[in-house]
């Protein structure tokens, strides 16, 4: 029996809103939840692989864990926020809002291709891996492994762990990263 277990972590508070800036980094509060959250990262992971998104904000956030753990990360696209390059800055807070409720089935077709790649990527992951990410790659895998209709099922806190444990492929458990750190055990 193989077990993986993936801990997604949303990257620390950002600088600047989403709508306002392509990719901000981290404010001084998302630097202080950056070094916190590492701090949970012991030898117990040591192991574990260190995983992010392009983002300057989610690699912020995974540099305390990566000193942390004496080893580098790797950068992968795929980790990367919602693909949202055609919509105009002013829009983006609505335009978000209505992805969340969306049934999948009507979400516009590059973020059906974004999803569809984010579930292939966890469904193929092997090894314990702590990523550090976005809220929407965090929803859009935990709306799927819990079989939700929508994109968001919940709301991550900033520097939260959201860990998803596969045997032999297989949703075993699930711990949402949230101020309420809700389990689901599948």
């Amino acid at each position: 029996m193989t077990q993986t277990h993936i801990i997604l972590v949303r990257h620390g508070e950002a600088a600047s809103a989403w709508s306002e800036h392509p990719d901000p980094g981290l404010s001084v509060n998302g630097v202080v939840q950056a070094k916190e959250v590492s701090k949970t990262f012991g030898e117990k992971f040591l192991g574990y692989g260190l995983l992010s998104s392009p983002k300057i904000r989610a690699i912020e956030t995974m540099q305390p864990i990566e000193l942390n753990q004496q080893k580098q990360f790797v950068v992968l696209d795929i980790l990367s926020e919602i693909p949202s390059q055609e919509i105009e800055a002013e829009d983006k807070k609505e335009w978000l809002t209505s992805i969340f409720t969306m049934p999948i089935d009507q979400l516009p077709d590059p973020v059906k291709a974004w999803r569809q790649n984010l579930i292939l990527w966890v469904e193929g992951c092997k090894k314990n891996v702590i990523v550090t990410t976005h809220f929407m790659v965090i929803n859009a895998l935990i709306s799927y492994l819990s079989k939700q209709n929508t994109m968001a099922s919940f709301h991550p806190g900033y520097a939260s762990r959201t860990e998803i444990w596969l045997e032999n492929g297989v949703v075993i458990k699930l711990e949402l990263g949230d101020s309420k750190k809700t389990t689901i055990n599948l």
